[in-house]
């Protein structure tokens, strides 16, 4: 089941009656890392108790790393920062086409015992964000921070994942992953056996996590501490047009650790302004009208790229204009006969009636939109696309083209259901236009794709 489906999500492989706007935690995907990350500083500034409990676990453990370099057992620091492996069974961060991570290796541990060796403020246990090792240590990046975080409170993400999996009825198996820090004991201990959710695609256990944790990048991140705090402050202004390596900003800040005090308490002052990012951010009214008007300049056709660009202007433009009711899942690349061919497959959870009408009609839990750049359709671009839809996406697909279809193609897509229950409708350049209007006016983009779907029923036979 799971291989006819593009980028399955853990709801699509048993029969779950909730969406993603159902729950409190980011659905996993089954073949990628969504792209987000578990941001500590979060916790640090929720109103929840239990969260900032848990903020307050992971410096501990880090003041724990220092207290024990401070009385000269190194070794033991260093065998708490080897229990920190990334929970992979989260599935956060930017691999396309992976799951898997990578573990804090000695090198990565070395150099964060030097660094608290080396940094006053640090080897005193004055740490109060573990966000501030990307600013001192080598490879230390806003992967480390979440994988170290979501690591030393893997507790918290076993007992969350046994409760959401009863309450939302997820398949579960018995299943036992790795250690978890005990901050009583202070050391890590075997992880407890419990029921969690399973990866049919390898029966690796997953672990679920809550959307209120998490970021596309740390509220305090290496990137904006260099434009907002070191450029500005530590740079001479003739300097600051050339940008100055890690490493060597790194090392300056090793010797200058109070400055990036200075950062880290401007970003808890304004600590208010930081929020959890959604799954998706679709455009602005603004930046779709932007990206349309670039597309309507465009010519048909392929000659310098012109196709390749308005594939990438129309997946740009339906991903935002189709969010929420449809979520994207894929952007596929075929080659028939020679020709290029870019599929845009969305998520179908019915959310809308509409979609739910279509969902349950022709079995299209996933979409497909086929953009073609020509002046004119043809029969053999709708026969594509008929010849794609299948058991795996469904019968259900939208063709986006640059003009209105002639009668003759009409009488093609008419045919082709009448045959086989496939329904194929057309859309072009004006459709996407009053699209964008009905966006505009806080109504429902979709209702284009209904009233073609309409026009099309009605040209049925009866």
């Amino acid at each position: 089941m799971v291989k006819q489906v593009a980028n399955p999500r853990l709801i699509d492989v048993f029969g779950a009656d909730f969406s993603q706007d159902d729950v409190g935690f980011a659905i996993p995907r089954l073949h990628s890392d969504i792209p987000l990350y578990v941001d500590p500083f979060l916790l640090w500034i929720s109103d929840n108790p239990l969260y900032r409990a848990l903020h307050e676990e992971i410096i501990g453990f880090f003041r724990l790393v220092s207290e024990h370099i401070r009385n000269g057992h190194v070794e033991a620091s260093a065998k708490l920062l080897a229990g920190c492996k990334e929970p992979i069974a989260m599935g956060l961060g930017y691999a396309s086409d992976s799951r898997k991570g990578s573990n804090i290796g000695p090198k990565l541990i070395g150099s964060i015992l030097r660094t608290h060796e080396a940094i006053p403020q640090l080897r005193e246990g004055r740490i109060r964000h573990i966000e501030e090792m990307q600013l001192v240590v080598p490879s230390f990046a806003e992967d480390r921070a979440s994988d170290t975080a979501s690591s030393i409170l893997k507790q918290f993400f076993l007992e969350y994942t046994v409760e959401q999996a009863a309450k939302y009825k997820i398949p579960t198996r018995k299943s036992r992953i790795g250690q978890v820090y005990d901050p009583s004991r202070r050391l890590w201990v075997p992880a407890p056996e419990v029921a969690l959710p399973y990866n049919p695609v390898d029966d690796t256990p997953i672990l679920l996590v809550p959307l209120d944790m998490l970021r596309r990048l740390p509220w305090i991140n290496y990137e904006d501490y260099y434009r907002t705090s070191f450029s500005s402050r530590i740079l001479e202004s003739d300097r600051r047009d050339k940008r100055i390596a890690k490493e060597a900003v790194l090392e300056i800040n090793s010797r200058n650790y109070i400055e990036v005090e200075r950062y880290v308490s401007e970003k808890e002052r304004i600590g208010n302004e930081c929020h959890p990012d959604p799954l998706f951010s679709p455009l602005t009214p603004a930046t779709i009208r932007v990206r349309y008007r670039e597309l309507r300049k465009l010519p048909t056709g392929s000659v310098n790229g012109a196709d390749r660009r308005y594939e990438d202007l129309v997946f740009e433009l339906l991903s935002s204009l189709l969010y929420p009711t449809l979520e994207f899942a894929e952007n596929r690349v075929r080659t028939v006969s020679g020709a290029h061919i870019r599929d845009l497959i969305f998520y179908n959870d019915g959310k809308s009636d509409f979609w739910r009408d279509i969902r349950d009609r022709y079995e299209a839990r996933q979409p497909v939109f086929e953009v073609k750049n020509v002046h004119s359709l043809e029969s053999e671009h709708v026969n594509q696309l008929y010849r794609y839809l299948d058991g795996e996406f469904g019968r259900f697909g939208v063709l986006l083209t640059r003009n209105p279809i002639p009668r003759s193609i009409t009488k093609n897509i008419v045919d082709l259901h009448s045959s086989k229950r496939v329904a194929i409708l057309a859309l072009d350049d004006r459709d996407l236009d009053l699209m964008m209007s009905l966006l505009d006016s806080g109504r429902d983009p979709t209702d284009v794709v209904k009233k073609k779907f309409v026009e099309f029923t009605r040209l049925l036979p009866k």
